[in-house]
């Protein structure tokens, strides 16, 4: 690459934005070095690649640079996912990298030695509205990897809650019935269990807050034969209604 000082300076900023994207320990800070490695530079070194020095123009250039890096993301999240280590930050910026000096490399050879350079990045003069249109854009795609980064509260959400059974995993286990609350507050519940054959059903009433889970434990069955099992789950709100109900079949 050299003489071509618009891909030199590519290829360095491509290391200093994975380097910063993986080692900033601050989320808005970090999508300051993300947001170039992802949405700039691969789509920049593709286009040099496809176009060698005959670069369009800034109007042109922006949407088209936009694009193709998106477009990269795209197939690289389906390369990633074959890949073992799968989708992480580490490799999402190792492969964009490797993406973004490769293409670099294509580039410089396909423009040959360097006679006639395009201004490097620095030195570029794009107008007006087209410098306020990249910003904008930008920024709005930085808002909104900020704000998918962050939670917020909604009194509005309507919870829900897990009703399961799990089998024994060998002859010497038991079966367990599991209840998992991700409601918004903590609520009273009572589980009714009937077991074929046993003279009473095991009932046990607790509460749980959000996240919590409570395990009850099914000793495994001595018969020849499987055993029906069916948990029942009520609300404490609402006692005479089934709630969540589960059924099946233990040897």
């Amino acid at each position: 690459m050299r003489g071509h000082r618009d891909l030199r300076l590519v290829a360095a900023l491509s290391l200093v934005c994975a380097v910063g994207s993986l080692i900033t320990p601050l989320g808005a800070l970090r999508v300051v070095f993300a947001v170039p490695l992802a949405l700039i530079l691969p789509g920049y070194a593709i286009t040099a690649a496809a176009f060698r020095s005959r670069l369009p123009a800034w109007p042109e250039r922006l949407p088209l640079t936009l694009g193709v890096s998106l477009a990269c993301l795209a197939l690289s999240s389906l390369v990633l996912n074959f890949v073992p280590g799968g989708l992480h930050g580490f490799s999402w910026a190792l492969l964009l990298v490797l993406v973004v000096l490769l293409s670099c490399r294509a580039a410089a050879r396909r423009r040959g030695p360097a006679r006639h350079e395009p201004p490097a990045l620095s030195q570029l003069k794009p107008s007006r509205a087209t410098l306020v249109l990249g910003l904008g854009a930008l920024t709005m795609v930085a808002a909104a990897l900020i704000l998918a980064q962050l939670t917020f509260d909604n009194d509005r959400v309507s919870g829900y809650t897990q009703l399961w059974i799990a089998p024994p995993k060998s002859s010497e286990d038991s079966a367990r019935i599991g209840v998992t609350s991700e409601q918004q507050l903590t609520r009273n519940y009572r589980l009714v269990i009937e077991v074929e054959g046993a003279r009473s059903p095991l009932v046990e009433t607790f509460e749980l807050g959000p996240s919590d889970t409570r395990l009850v434990t099914i000793p495994s069955s001595s018969a020849d034969s499987p055993v029906g099992i069916e948990a029942k789950l009520y609300l404490r709100s609402d006692p005479e209604k089934v709630y969540r109900r589960v059924s099946t079949l233990l040897q």
